[in-house]
This record gives C-alpha cells, sequence and structure tokens, in this order.
C-alpha cells in the first residue's frame, strides 16, 4: 500500500466517468493516496449514488461536460495536463443499447477517440489506462474464456461500441503514440489488455 500512496502521491489524475459507481471508488481511493484528481461526467448516474454518498464533490475537483463535446474536452485537459488518465465513462448497459445506439456508439466510440484525440497536444508524457470491456470479443457461443488473440466483434450495440474502441485505440497507438517514442518504460511499447471481471484495461503512453 505504500508504494501505491508514494506513486500517486500529487499525480495530477484526471478520471472520465467519476460520479459511476466504479469511478467514484477509483476517485475515493486515489484521492486517499494524495493524487491530485479532475473528475470528468456527463451527469450523476444514479440516485443515490457513491458520489453523493461519499462527498466526493468535496474532496476531489469535478467538472461536468459530455466527452462526446472535442472541443471543450481538449481545453479541459490541456489546461489541466494530467499524468494520468483513466478513461471509465461510458454508456454501459445493452439493454440501453438498442433502445439509444447512435448515443451508445458516440460516447464509447467517439468518446474514445476524442480522449485519445485530446492527449495528442499534451508537452508531457501521460499514462491512459482505458476501460472497455469483455464484450469487445466476438461472441462465438462457446464455453471458455477469451484469450487476447480472438477477434473483435460485436452483435449488440453496446459489444460494438466496446470493439470499435479498441481499434481505434490500436490505431491511435500505432499510428501516433508509438511514433513519438516517449515511452516511460517497456510496458508502454506495447497495447496491453488486463482482464478485470468483466473489464478489460487497455494501457497506453503519450
Amino acid at each position: 500500500m505504500n508504494k501505491l500512496s508514494n506513486y500517486y502521491k500529487n499525480k495530477k489524475i484526471l478520471i472520465t466517468g467519476h460520479t459511476g459507481f466504479k469511478g467514484a471508488w477509483l476517485s475515493l481511493a486515489l484521492s486517499n493516496f494524495g493524487a491530485k484528481i479532475l473528475g470528468i461526467s456527463k451527469n450523476i448516474p444514479t440516485t443515490p449514488s457513491l458520489y453523493a454518498a461519499t462527498k466526493l464533490n468535496k474532496k476531489i475537483n469535478t467538472k461536468f461536460l459530455d466527452i462526446k463535446d472535442l472541443n471543450k474536452l481538449k481545453k479541459v485537459i490541456k489546461k489541466f495536463n494530467p499524468d494520468i488518465i483513466f478513461h471509465l465513462a461510458a454508456q454501459s448497459l445493452v439493454k440501453k443499447s438498442f433502445l439509444k445506439p447512435v448515443e451508445t456508439f458516440s460516447t464509447n466510440s467517439i468518446g474514445t477517440l476524442n480522449i485519445l484525440e485530446s492527449i495528442r497536444d499534451l508537452k508531457k508524457k501521460c499514462n491512459i489506462i482505458i476501460i472497455t470491456s469483455d464484450k469487445c470479443y466476438e461472441n462465438r457461443e462457446v464455453k471458455k474464456g477469451y484469450k487476447e488473440t480472438d477477434r473483435f466483434g460485436g452483435k449488440d450495440p453496446y459489444s460494438a461500441s466496446k470493439a470499435s474502441a479498441e481499434i481505434i485505440l490500436y490505431s491511435y497507438f500505432n499510428s501516433f503514440i508509438k511514433k513519438k517514442r516517449q515511452f516511460k518504460n517497456k510496458y508502454c511499447q506495447s497495447r496491453k489488455r488486463s482482464r478485470r471481471g468483466r473489464l478489460v484495461r487497455s494501457q497506453a503512453c503519450a
């Protein structure tokens, strides 16, 4: 725990989707480690919410904006100049994706694109951790876990939007981030994924 605390202390960390359940827990934990946090969310998605219950608005800075708005997002990220970005903001409900497919793709795919585009203007190294989902893989209805080499896909809008986000990250990593050669360590020289339950984490350095 001391290593975590020492690493995150005074780091400038931007967290998207910080008013959601996982985002609020992450924000709370990192604030306890002494990180300087800016949370970006469109709104507070539930009532009650962990964000409100923990009075997170008094512990960290919050900016309410839609990640689909590239111009506003770029201004906020450039001004804050983060060391680390955790991108959790998403339309995360499969059922809702059938009712609002355009919103789902716009938020999950274009929103991720906007985050990546926004960090291109940063003048320093910035680690970005993008949270996607195991649903980014093509569902072949087989009784086994997915491998890193499995195909991306998605029969429903939510799954397809997450697969799209992964492809966008792969493109940006190889087209822009990798070419900068601003790698902090070997881990950042390749795009990696790590399963965390239903979450998939993609990390790159810019």
